[in-house]
């Protein structure tokens, strides 16, 4: 026994260098657990290049199933607050029939979709990773006319389940470098503004550091069972419009969509977003350009981000006051705030945004801001 354990732990190894053999590995996890069916499955709703869903004899519906965002963050959802108490690294038994008796639920919908057409009920499970957003699991299943899982098939998971995550480590790091090794993540990874892009059904493709940071610690903004952007309810009217706007603006003539949206909660927090099309990204358009269809930035109100006051006098021939002004613009202040904040009209400070349009080639506010933000290959705040 002890050998088939060196195998399987051996297999895993080589299935973290090469992808393709984690079916071997599944399989033989079954088989040594006498078990019917089984999946590995990671997922990082911040980060979704690194998610997968490895199965052994799971039928075709319900592995598409498992590809589906909405069930994937399901089965986050539904069963992350089994571990809560546990932690990464422990295993769980469990008996899902009663799903089947809730119909209208997550639970019902789970058990429609993966349990019902693979016939099993019982589960043994070792949590791999788990956090606000990301969660990665290796499941294995017994028909309910088989035995529970006993202890030495859960301890048998447990041991298995440290040389799994050290797999999910090696598999984080040559995600990260495949995106690394792509300009446009290069540059947007080190942006000192969060940064997220959707796809055109407005679920999120990439976000980086910053904006990963704020999604976990900031109130105003989360995603939902869809990896869509969700807000409170008062602002997210808006924020979808806004969405829709840029979305649609993709093939428009006209470049005035998207817009500046600024979120608060009870707390005080304050988040503003910036929502522009992908393709206004200058020079940025031709990298993934089907699978990104929106930008959106992302900037902390209580945080003052600075301009660099030199970079922009010598590529743009900006003024002092000029320069002094699209500081202000970028830290979230409209330009009724602008004006009263500098000691001048509105008429003057429209005026000199005018002339700030013409010597940076920007069209709109929105095209300001995301080139005030860095969003072209001249970007000059790279840590």
């Amino acid at each position: 026994m002890k050998e088939q354990e060196h195998q399987i732990i051996g297999l895993i190894y080589d299935a973290a260098m090469d992808t393709r053999l984690w079916p071997q590995v599944i399989e033989a996890i079954v088989h040594y657990t006498n078990s019917k069916t089984a999946i590995f499955t990671a997922l990082d709703q911040l980060s979704p290049s690194y998610d997968f869903v490895h199965t052994y004899n799971i039928p075709q519906a319900c592995i598409d199933a498992y590809q589906d965002e909405r069930i994937k963050v399901i089965d986050m959802k539904l069963h992350a607050p089994l571990w809560q108490q546990i932690g990464v690294g422990d295993t769980i038994e469990q008996n899902l029939q009663s799903y089947g008796q809730m119909p209208g639920t997550d639970e019902y919908i789970f058990y429609e979709r993966c349990l019902e057409p693979t016939g099993i009920c019982h589960i043994a499970a070792v949590l791999l990773d788990q956090g606000q957003h990301r969660w990665a699991v290796l499941g294995i299943h017994r028909a309910p006319d088989v035995a529970p899982y006993q202890q030495k098939e859960l301890d048998f998971l447990k041991h298995l389940g440290v040389h799994l995550r050290r797999a999910l480590q090696i598999h984080r790091q040559f995600s990260l470098v495949k995106q690394e090794n792509l300009s446009l993540y290069s540059v947007l990874d080190h942006l000192k503004t969060g940064v997220i892009l959707l796809d055109h059904q407005l679920s999120l493709t990439y976000s980086n550091p910053l904006a990963q940071s704020m999604l976990q610690h900031d109130s105003c903004l989360d995603l939902d069972l869809y990896n869509r952007l969700k807000t409170h309810a008062y602002d997210q009217n808006r924020l979808d419009q806004l969405l829709h706007s840029a979305l649609l603006g993709q093939s428009a003539l006209n470049a005035d969509v998207g817009g500046v949206l600024a979120l608060s909660d009870a707390k005080g927090q304050q988040l503003m977003l910036t929502i522009v099309p992908f393709s206004k990204l200058k020079n940025m358009q031709h990298q993934n350009a089907g699978q990104h269809q929106i930008a959106v930035f992302l900037t902390d109100k209580h945080q003052h981000y600075a301009l660099s006051k030199a970079y922009l006098q010598q590529a743009y021939q900006l003024s002092k006051r000029e320069f002094e002004l699209c500081e202000l613009l970028v830290n979230g202040y409209k330009l009724e705030e602008i004006a009263e904040h500098c000691g001048i009209t509105l008429s003057s400070v429209r005026t000199y945004f005018k002339n700030i349009y013409e010597k940076t080639s920007c069209t709109s506010q929105i095209e300001l801001m995301h080139l005030l933000m860095g969003c072209t290959i001249h970007f000059e705040h790279i840590g």
